[in-house]
């Protein structure tokens, strides 16, 4: 089984997903560049595999009716995209992006 392990910039948040991921985004809608303070937002799926906060907790932000976004409370990086089909994490967030 492959594993990916990541999380925030300071170490506080840390991360496991247990098998293959398939699908990778890029999203450009506003939300998306203002909480990642950019153009747009490289995210991963991890919907179908085993996910698991191995250090820490993010914080959450409603961002809509329908998304939450998770970020470190500690250093700020933006972690997840989390909607009701499924959960995204920040690409860059993991070790070997």
């Amino acid at each position: 089984m492959t594993t990916h392990t990541g999380g925030c910039q300071c170490g506080a948040i840390r991360f496991r997903a247990e098998g293959v991921l398939k699908d990778s985004s890029i999203c450009h809608c506003r939300m998306c560049q203002k909480a990642f303070g950019a153009y747009y937002a490289p995210l991963v799926s991890v919907r179908g595999v085993e996910f698991h906060w191995t250090r820490g907790q993010p914080k959450r932000f409603q961002s809509s009716n329908h998304v939450k976004r998770g970020f470190c409370g500690d250093c700020g990086t933006p972690l997840t995209y989390e909607a009701p089909d499924g959960m995204a994490i920040a690409a860059g967030a993991f070790d070997d992006p």
